[in-house]
C-alpha cells in the first residue's frame, strides 16, 4: 500500500473510531484551523467557523455537501500539502461544496452503496474549485506528464463549475477501498479504459478491478459520468451544459 493511502486511511480510521455511533460520524479535519473572520458560516458543533471561501462559494449558490448527508466524509488533498504539487491549495481539507443538484446525485450515489454495502461510505478527495487554485495546479503540471491530468486554465473544467466529484469508497473502519493505485496518479494504472489488460499484464488486481466497478456503477446509476484516465473523477454533465447552467468559480 502507497505511503501517502496509509496516511490518509489512519486519519480517516482515527475520527471513525472515536465517533459514538459508527455510521453517524464527524467529518475529517486534518487541515490547520483556519482564522475566523467576520459574518463567516458556522461549522459543524465543536469546529471553528467555516473559512471566507466557504462564504464564496455559498454566496453562488452551492452547497457543502455534508449539510445533505453527514454520512459522506471529506478529506481534501489539496487542503493540505499532502498533493501533487506538494503545497496548500485550498485553506481547508473539511468543506467540499457542489452545485446543488450535483450534491443531490452524490447523495444517491450513496443510497446505491447502502443498499449493497450498508456500512460502507463516501469519501470525497475534490469537489468545487476555484479557477484560481486551477492556474496554481497547471503551473505544477506544465513540462510535465501530469499535464495530460489537469485542465488547462483557460479551457476551464468541470470541477471550476462545481460540476464534477473526486470520489472513493471508505470500508466500515474508514479504509479506503483499494483501487491498484492512489488518487491523483498520473499514470496508466489511474485509467479505466483498458483495465482488463492491466489485471492480465498484473498492474491491477481482480479484487481492485471489483471495487472500481463498485464506485463505478454506483455513481453511473445516480446519473454521473465517468472519464478515461482517473477511476476517482466523475462529471454530473458535460461542459457545454455546466457553462449554461452554472456560474464559473473564481
Amino acid at each position: 500500500m502507497e505511503i501517502k493511502t496509509i496516511i490518509w486511511s489512519l486519519a480517516i480510521a482515527g475520527v471513525m473510531l472515536a465517533a459514538c455511533n459508527t455510521h453517524k460520524v464527524s467529518s475529517v479535519n486534518t487541515a490547520v484551523q483556519p482564522k475566523a473572520v467576520a459574518e463567516q458560516p458556522a461549522g459543524p458543533m465543536g469546529a471553528p467557523p467555516k473559512p471566507e471561501v466557504c462564504r464564496y462559494m455559498e454566496q453562488l449558490g452551492l452547497v457543502e455537501i455534508q449539510t445533505l448527508s453527514p454520512d459522506i466524509k471529506v478529506m481534501l488533498p489539496y487542503g493540505t500539502t499532502d498533493n501533487f504539487t506538494g503545497i496548500q491549495l485550498y485553506e481547508t481539507s473539511q468543506y467540499a461544496y457542489f452545485q446543488k443538484d450535483v450534491a443531490v446525485m452524490i447523495v444517491k450515489a450513496e443510497a446505491y452503496l447502502h443498499e449493497q454495502y450498508p456500512t460502507y461510505m463516501l469519501l470525497v478527495y475534490d469537489g468545487a474549485r476555484p479557477c484560481s487554485v486551477q492556474q496554481k495546479m497547471w503551473d505544477a503540471v506544465k513540462g510535465t506528464k501530469g499535464r495530460y491530468y489537469v485542465a488547462p486554465p483557460a479551457r476551464k473544467g468541470l470541477h471550476n463549475y462545481g460540476a464534477a466529484v473526486d470520489i472513493t469508497i471508505i470500508d466500515t473502519y474508514g479504509n479506503p477501498l483499494d483501487m491498484g493505485c492512489p488518487f491523483d496518479t498520473f499514470d496508466k494504472t489511474a485509467h479505466i479504459d483498458n483495465e482488463a489488460q492491466l489485471v492480465k499484464e498484473g498492474l491491477l488486481t481482480q479484487a481492485q478491478y471489483e471495487n472500481r466497478l463498485l464506485l463505478r456503477n454506483i455513481m453511473r446509476k445516480a446519473g454521473f459520468r465517468t472519464i478515461s484516465r482517473e477511476w476517482w473523477h466523475f462529471n454530473a454533465c458535460s461542459l457545454k451544459q455546466a457553462q449554461e447552467k452554472y456560474t464559473l468559480i473564481q
